[in-house]
């Protein structure tokens, strides 16, 4: 068998592995993925881009022209709508209710996986392929991409319906990609699901051999951005977040959310154990060295200063934004799409500095694991969700009560080992429709063992455990018979 095509299986195994693992798990609801769902089933049931009828279940809304719309970039939605556009009809044929919960949840599970689970599947195929086209080893090519999949943030977001797995995945394919058109097309896409890619379409156009081909390329999601933002808020250039509510405002602040970066937000997602990127990714921290070791090699330099260029501008606007924790979520949100990026760059590590890079991504796993397993959506109240929620319930079953976390979030509700999140996709505060014990809120969040073992049962782990075990075997197994280095 030649290399190519053993390559080319390689990077197929690699993103089965990444999309089974991550269609084991669904995080539940949440005010994110609430709002971005509500405009997918407009779209879909009302042919309306208004979320009117079903705004109760999110906070997360802009007003305009006396409706209600999501204060989300609206393209992940747009991608969302053409399986749910399938599965409505024929749901509606069956007999079922489409504002039943259990037909809610299940269409919300089934959306993730082929918008953000699948997306989230492609990105190590594509730092596999790329690292083998820049030469590198298969058994580190294939490191890599294990890291990126599992040892970072994008592992718990790819079990949301949230944008910033799947706008991670556009941008590195639009900077690793050959055809410029087709860059251009998915930047401009992500910059529509994504306000903040916005200037990485500026940054990689620029890095692009033939940008009139990228920029053409960029055209249609940036009309239909245009034309959507007209339809919603009477103008080409007025974006969702120029029409939140009063509470989501800073006076004083450019545009209402943006001030200079304060020490607080800086540390925050850094290093914190609160929202820090590197803290819940100790791994991401390499970077540095693989940065050096780049620019000490002289070679494709406008690549690095493009990619450190774009993690500069996501750090920055995401500590000066009013908002920097992001409320509930693991780690540094707004940094995930970035995390992709940062995996080409710990791609140029060598020597000593591999098994450096191999330790920390162990920690990071078992940290980023534990936090898809248990809840990846803990409340912005918990100074350390790492030790003080995420731990203790995978070992215990419960956290202590006196973590201060948000009313009626308690000890007391949020029990088990496993998928614990109780907030389902049909109200914005959690049991206000479903009681703590119902099956709603008992399965908005699960994995797919649970129906074996029993909701919140560690030992649901097991299966999806074997699986990376001999999924990770198998895979250094094929690319040591490649060839290492």
């Amino acid at each position: 068998m030649s290399s190519n095509v053993a390559d080319r299986q390689l990077a197929v195994w690699l993103a089965l592995l990444t999309f089974v693992t991550y269609a084991y798990f669904q995080a539940g609801g949440g005010w994110n993925q609430n709002s971005q769902f509500d405009l997918t089933r407009s779209i879909v049931e009302r042919h309306t881009l208004a979320i009117d009828a079903y705004a109760g279940n999110t906070g997360d809304i802009s007003r305009a022209n006396g409706h209600v719309y999501s204060n989300k970039a609206p393209a992940l939605s747009w991608l969302a709508a053409i399986p749910y556009a399938i599965l409505d009809p024929v749901e509606r044929a069956a007999g079922l209710d489409p504002n039943a919960i259990e037909t809610i949840e299940f269409n919300a599970y089934l959306c993730t996986l082929f918008c953000v689970a699948l997306p989230g599947a492609l990105i190590p195929w594509m730092l596999y392929r790329h690292a083998r086209t820049k030469r590198f080893g298969a058994t580190w090519s294939a490191s890599i991409a294990l890291i990126a999949a599992f040892a970072t943030q994008l592992f718990p977001y790819s079990t949301m319906f949230m944008v910033h797995v799947t706008s991670g995945a556009l941008m590195l394919f639009a900077l690793v990609s050959s055809f410029d058109c087709a860059a251009g097309f998915s930047v401009a896409l992500a910059t529509a699901m994504n306000y903040l890619c916005a200037p990485a379409l500026l940054i990689i156009g620029a890095t692009r051999p033939r940008k009139w081909r990228f920029a053409l390329g960029a055209i249609a999601p940036l009309v239909m951005l245009a034309i959507y933002q007209k339809l919603c808020f009477g103008s080409f250039f007025m974006v969702s977040v120029g029409k939140l509510p009063g509470r989501f405002l800073t006076k004083g602040a450019a545009f209402g959310l943006f001030t200079l970066p304060t020490r607080e937000a800086l540390w925050g997602i850094s290093f914190s154990p609160y929202r820090g990127l590197f803290y819940f990714a100790p791994v991401l921290i390499t970077f540095v060295a693989g940065a050096i070791v780049w620019l000490i090699d002289r070679r494709d330099r406008l690549e690095l200063a493009a990619i450190v260029l774009m993690f500069v501008i996501f750090f920055v606007t995401n500590a000066s934004f009013n908002g920097w924790d992001a409320g509930f979520g693991i780690g540094a949100r707004y940094l995930v799409p970035a995390i992709p990026l940062l995996m080409l760059v710990i791609l140029r590590c060598r020597g000593w500095m591999r098994p450096a890079v191999v330790a920390l991504a162990a920690i990071s796993f078992a940290i980023n694991f534990a936090a898809t397993a248990v809840d990846p959506q803990p409340s912005g109240t918990i100074p350390s969700p790492l030790t003080q929620y995420i731990v203790p319930l995978l070992i215990d079953g419960r956290f202590a009560p006196d973590v201060p976390i948000t009313p009626p979030w308690s000890a007391e509700t949020f029990t088990g080992h496993t998928s614990v999140n109780r907030l389902t996709f049909d109200e914005a505060i959690v049991f206000a429709r479903h009681p703590p014990g119902s099956p709603p809120s008992e399965w908005t969040s699960f994995n797919l063992g649970e129906p074996f073992f029993g909701a919140g049962d560690a030992r649901s782990l097991i299966p999806i455990a074997l699986v990376l075990l001999f999924g990770v075997a198998a895979i250094g197994w094929k690319a040591r018979s490649i060839g290492t280095g």
